[in-house]
């Protein structure tokens, strides 16, 4: 999606009451080659594949196999040799390095550095935390609202709103990336709730 210059005109944006003069809008919207978010109050796999049938295949598994493989062949062992090493206790004639007690070592190991290289892949892939809003979402669009953002030129704008309001979209406006700090509400809020 296109950046915004901050303070700058970003596009047009529109809120639809019923789910499928929203899936239609954002059929027609794709079919024209516009990039757009849509919203919606509740997360639903059938409309994300639909929205994006080629989405790509997430990478967060390849980086929990990785992780998990780095945690029970790298670390587990290392730490368990050099513990063994640094400390030898010869009991029953083993050899001081010797693989199969280590084995539980190195199953949690693999446990737990999968487990971080999960999270973190997650956190990163999903852009994970969002300190800002996106200057056109609304919180009617967190309950019984869909919504629709259109990143496009100033004169583009008003052949985008028509095109959204035939479709069935309940209001449209213009949307400006307002200047404003983390986890602030955008100034057009602040003024439509005093």
């Amino acid at each position: 999606m296109p950046e915004a210059p901050v303070g700058g005109f970003c596009g047009v944006a529109a809120s639809f009451g019923e789910e499928r003069p929203w899936r239609r809008a954002a059929a027609g919207v794709k079919e024209q080659g516009q990039a757009f978010e849509a919203y919606a109050p509740f997360a639903d796999e059938e409309v994300m594949r639909e929205l994006r049938p080629r989405s790509p295949i997430s990478v967060v598994r390849l980086w929990t196999l990785l992780g998990g493989i780095f945690g029970g062949v790298v670390v587990a062992f290392a730490m368990v040799i050099w513990m063994s090493r640094n400390w030898p206790l010869v009991v029953g004639g083993k050899p001081i390095v010797s693989w199969p007690p280590f084995i539980c070592i190195c199953f949690e190991m693999t446990v737990l550095y999968a487990s971080f290289a999960c999270t973190g892949a997650f956190l990163v892939k999903a852009r994970l935390p969002h300190l800002t809003l996106a200057a056109a979402y609304r919180p009617e669009f967190g309950s019984d609202h869909y919504g629709l953002y259109l990143p496009c030129a100033r004169p583009e704008a008003e052949a985008w709103r028509q095109a959204l309001e035939r479709d069935g979209a309940e209001r449209t406006w213009l949307v400006t990336n307002p200047d404003r700090g983390r986890l602030a509400l955008p100034r057009e809020w602040a003024e439509e709730e005093r």
